[in-house]
C-alpha cells in the first residue's frame, strides 16, 4: 500500500523524496499493480511513469473501503525516544487513530522540546508503518501538550493506564458501536501520585492491563490490541 497526496481525474503522484524510495528502493517499475490510497479510499493502479523524481499511477478500480478505524486516541507520556517511536509503530499496527504526545511529571526533561523537532520524523513513522500494514488512513499525530491538557480531553471512555494494577481489567470494558476511547498512558517510572489522583478527580477511569508491571511502550501496544478485539465484537 502507498499513500498519495491525493486521486484526480484518475490519476495520482508522488514526487521527490517518496518517489525516490520507490525507484531506488522498493524497484517500482513502470506497469506495475499496487493499491494505493489518498486517505480516504483505495485503489488498484498501474505505475506509468517511474522515475526518481516522479512516479505517476493510473486508477484501474476503486477498491472496497476496509472497515473504519475505531475512535481510539492514545495520549501516550514522553519518555526515551527510540521506545516511543517503536510505540508509534506499533500503535499504528493496532489501529490507533490519534496519538498525542503528553508532558507528564516524571517526563525526563528537554524531551517537550525535542519532540517539537522529531514530529516530521514521527509522521514519516506513522506513514510507513501504515503502507506496512496496509491501512487505508495514517494516524493522526498532535503536538505535545501537558498532563493538565490531556486531562480535558473529550471520549465516551476515558481510562488512565496504572502501573499499580489499580481497577478493573481493560478487558472488562464494555464498549458500543460508535463510542469513543481515549487511553492515557504514563511515562517510565509511572504516574506521580498527584497525577494519578488528578486523572481520577477529572472522571478518568483507572484500569488495569494483568498482573504484570509492564514497560510504558508495552503496556500502551497491550492497551490498543485489547480496545481493537473490544470493537470488534460490537462490529460482528
Amino acid at each position: 500500500m502507498f499513500f498519495v497526496p491525493e486521486v484526480r481525474r484518475g490519476m495520482a503522484s508522488l514526487a521527490g523524496d517518496a518517489a525516490a524510495h520507490l525507484v531506488r528502493v522498493l524497484r517500482v517499475e513502470e506497469d506495475q499493480q499496487f493499491e494505493i490510497s489518498d486517505n480516504s479510499h483505495r485503489y488498484l493502479a498501474t505505475v506509468v511513469t517511474a522515475r526518481k523524481s516522479e512516479v505517476v499511477f493510473e486508477i484501474d478500480e476503486q477498491l472496497p473501503d476496509l472497515a473504519p478505524v475505531p475512535d481510539v486516541t492514545l495520549y501516550a507520556s514522553l519518555f526515551k525516544f527510540d521506545h516511543f517511536e517503536w510505540l508509534l509503530e506499533k500503535a499504528t499496527e493496532c489501529n490507533v487513530h490519534r496519538i498525542v504526545p503528553v508532558i507528564a511529571e516524571r517526563t525526563e526533561r528537554g524531551l517537550d522540546q525535542a519532540a517539537t523537532k522529531r514530529a516530521e520524523r514521527w509522521e514519516r513513522i506513522l506513514l510507513e508503518a501504515s503502507q506496512q500494514c496496509r491501512r487505508m488512513v495514517v494516524p493522526l499525530l498532535d503536538g505535545a501538550m501537558k498532563f493538565e491538557q490531556a486531562l480535558a480531553a473529550g471520549a465516551t471512555h476515558r481510562i488512565v493506564l496504572d502501573e499499580l494494577r489499580a481497577g478493573p481489567p481493560l478487558v472488562t470494558l464494555s464498549l458500543q458501536p460508535g463510542e469513543s476511547v481515549a487511553l492515557l498512558l504514563g511515562p517510565e517510572g509511572g504516574w506521580a501520585d498527584r497525577e494519578r489522583q488528578a486523572a481520577v478527580d477529572n472522571g478518568w477511569r483507572a484500569m488495569s492491563l494483568g498482573p504484570n508491571v509492564l514497560r510504558a511502550e508495552t503496556a500502551g501496544v497491550a492497551a490498543l490490541a485489547t480496545i481493537t478485539q473490544l470493537v470488534s465484537r460490537t462490529i460482528t
